[in-house]
């Protein structure tokens, strides 16, 4: 091989590195697309739940209301752990409280 062919070859490898880069963070944002999409049906599904099967998983209406108010690109359920999690926390801490 010429100096000039290495040469070449040697200039195309930071493009490439580039490319591959773009197309894996392409691919990493479509599956979180389509990860946020499912947990969108699963919300829904949590809708159809009596007010006590919510209040028994630690949420409540208007935290299933402002989860499905997201972005259609954003995943509801970081919303509704972080609820029920600030919920169980504040329930934890209030029971070891003296009286």
């Amino acid at each position: 091989m010429s100096i000039h062919g290495e040469i070449r070859t040697a200039g195309l490898a930071p493009f490439g590195a580039v490319l591959a880069t773009f197309v894996l963070q392409t691919l990493s944002q479509g599956l979180k697309v389509v990860r946020a999409m499912e947990h969108r049906r699963a919300v829904r599904a949590l809708n159809a739940l009596d007010d006590h099967m919510l209040r028994d998983i630690g949420l409540t209406r208007g935290d299933i209301r402002d989860a499905a108010a997201e972005p259609a690109w954003v995943d509801p359920s970081v919303l509704l752990v972080r609820r029920a999690v600030e919920r169980r926390t504040a329930a934890w801490l209030k029971a070891r409280r003296p009286a």
